[in-house]
């Protein structure tokens, strides 16, 4: 038998299959990083969990630049895009540490770590993800509060204790502000994921009234043998566009942040010298004043690829 020729339509299916593969395959590299997540310093177990139970066999690129960082205790600014792995870019190193403690941490403690996140949606996926990475790990307990719960059973779970929580916005400043039993003393991280779109949503004022009540960024945490020492809080900020009220959240929640996905040279050294303005500051201001925010390149991060952008010219 002699084997058929290939048509014009074969061949083409064939390179149209060969195209994608090999798109998949830069798409691969440019997102992960060659090194395995022990090598970031991570817990054997905690790398099992990533692997058992979200399928996780490297770590991503932002992983891999944030996770040691973040294990150091410097405060971090991450500007990635949707998709790069920045939820487990913060929890891993924030659950290693608290599976090192000795003795155990236990639901008394109460809250180590808060995680403020835009929308309910995001709320359910980052505890979510908190329930696969901590299956392992039973004495830490994750929780959440959102618009929309039942706020008698919030305050039930926070009354016993939720050692990593994650909140929206303006649930959480209502917690602080009237659940006596809330116990944060112990606070000693603030994760502020996808901080653009909480500002966006106008959750700037709520912001700032949470970083009043929560105080001074030295805080009293357990340590060893369950001593009590001084512990500085480690503030985090996730998002995917730079803009004037980011820069605002930036100068006012984080200390000599390490910028991750972001060139240095971009970001001034003198903090002092940029302008920030309020959370609160409207687009109109945003729009006169395009110079005064700090933004990446289109190198940087990735835009949607369904993004419309418009803009209108006045004539005067």
């Amino acid at each position: 038998l002699f084997a058929q020729p290939l048509n014009s339509q074969t061949i083409s299916k064939k390179k149209k299959r060969n195209d994608k593969m090999s798109k998949k395959k830069e798409t691969v590299k440019e997102i992960f990083a060659s090194c395995c997540f022990s090598s970031l310093g991570l817990d054997s177990t905690l790398c099992d969990q990533l692997r058992e139970r979200l399928g996780f066999e490297a770590p991503t690129k932002v992983q891999a630049q944030a996770i040691p960082v973040i294990l150091s205790g410097r405060d971090v600014l991450v500007n990635a895009a949707t998709g790069t792995g920045k939820t487990v870019a913060y929890l891993a190193p924030i659950i290693n540490h608290l599976q090192s403690y000795s003795p155990r941490i236990d639901r008394s403690s109460g809250t180590f770590a808060l995680v403020l996140v835009p929308t309910s949606e995001l709320c359910l996926l980052v505890y979510e993800i908190l329930q696969k990475l901590l299956h392992r790990f039973r004495w830490i307990v994750p929780g959440y509060v959102m618009g929309g719960g039942n706020r008698s059973k919030e305050k039930a779970r926070l009354r016993k204790g939720i050692s990593i929580l994650v909140a929206t916005p303006g649930h959480l400043l209502d917690h602080l502000k009237h659940t006596s039993s809330f116990l944060h003393t112990n606070l000693r991280w603030i994760i502020f994921d996808e901080a653009d779109r909480i500002l966006e949503l106008g959750f700037g004022k709520e912001i700032e009234e949470i970083l009043d009540i929560l105080g001074s960024r030295n805080i009293a945490s357990i340590g060893e043998g369950n001593e009590v020492s001084n512990v500085k809080r480690q503030n985090l900020l996730l998002s995917a566009t730079l803009n004037e009220k980011v820069n605002h959240l930036t100068k006012i929640s984080l200390e000599t942040p390490v910028l991750i996905g972001l060139d240095e040279k971009k970001f001034p050294e003198d903090k002092s010298n940029v302008h920030f303005g309020s959370l609160e500051s409207d687009v109109k201001e945003e729009v006169e004043h395009p110079n005064t925010t700090l933004s990446s390149s289109t190198e940087d991060f990735m835009l949607p690829a369904k993004l419309v952008q418009r803009y209108v010219k006045g004539i005067s």
